[in-house]
């Protein structure tokens, strides 16, 4: 299977790191689901941040129908494998079990150094992870395999945007999207962040997901963030921010906690 896609540089880079020197005083909220907030509030509070962690949405495993069961229990039948998150990996390996097998078959994708992490939990190296996360590199990035008469299997949530799964039909592979896990709205912040939040009382904001835009407008309406810095994960967040009329104070090249922690430095050493 490996001959079949030939290898793409990976063109890893390191991210500027933040000043060990650097201190911030700012209230910054972080709209992640709560469970996926620990490593980012971490950088932050490193930073001498006070950290809001007030969870917009909440990820729950998805309910699988016939045809999604059919489809992970055939795992390895397909040629490659794309894993788009970390919740992908989660939902997919942590609640159903397709056996192993010794063909090496499929061919591993991980998108993103986090989502790589997570396979390896269990006992999965995959055979390639793109150098950089944002839509526009990937897509150049999956285009460069050979993707012709290749069965490709992509695990993924109830909010995909079915980006790569249309990249890799425009190229000829045959790609079967499965939803193993729903993004939905959160409805028990606590009342006391949420008064924090329509009093005004934070400095700035970080949104990771378009759906983590539209859910915190819906609770607290666009004028909690006149006046407040906006930072986003990447441009698809950023085109949600802006199409309510806000404006993105921070965006990193790459779309990573490491290189947004990076340029939040950047931004507010400027």
């Amino acid at each position: 299977m490996t001959s079949d896609l030939p290898l793409v540089p990976k063109g890893s880079r390191r991210s500027e790191s933040p000043l060990a020197t650097f201190r911030t005083h700012k209230r910054i909220v972080v709209t992640r689901a709560e469970e996926q907030s620990e490593s980012i509030t971490l950088m932050l509070e490193q930073l001498g941040a006070t950290v809001l962690v007030v969870p917009t949405i909440k990820i729950e495993p998805a309910e699988l129908p016939p045809e999604s069961i059919e489809r992970i229990s055939k795992f390895y039948d397909y040629d490659v494998a794309i894993f788009t998150s970390l919740n992908a990996v989660k939902y997919f390996f942590g609640r159903v079990n397709p056996g192993k097998d010794s063909s090496g078959k499929p061919f591993i994708v991980a998108i993103g150094k986090k989502t790589a992490e997570a396979l390896k939990e269990f006992g999965i190296v995959p055979g390639f992870v793109p150098g950089k996360f944002n839509s526009e590199e990937l897509m150049k990035s999956l285009g460069n395999f050979e993707w012709n008469h290749k069965k490709v299997l992509i695990p993924t949530g109830n909010l995909s945007s079915g980006e790569i799964t249309d990249s890799v039909k425009s190229h000829g592979g045959a790609a079967e999207a499965v939803v193993v896990y729903n993004t939905k709205p959160n409805d028990s912040i606590n009342d006391g962040l949420k008064r924090d939040i329509a009093s005004g009382k934070f400095d700035m904001i970080i949104f990771f997901s378009p759906s983590q835009v539209k859910n915190f407008l819906n609770i607290f309406g666009a004028g909690v963030l006149k006046g407040k810095q906006i930072a986003v994960i990447g441009p698809t967040t950023q085109k949600a921010v802006e199409h309510h009329g806000l404006k993105v104070d921070v965006v990193p090249e790459n779309s990573t906690t490491e290189d947004l922690i990076a340029s939040i430095v950047k931004h507010e050493k400027n």
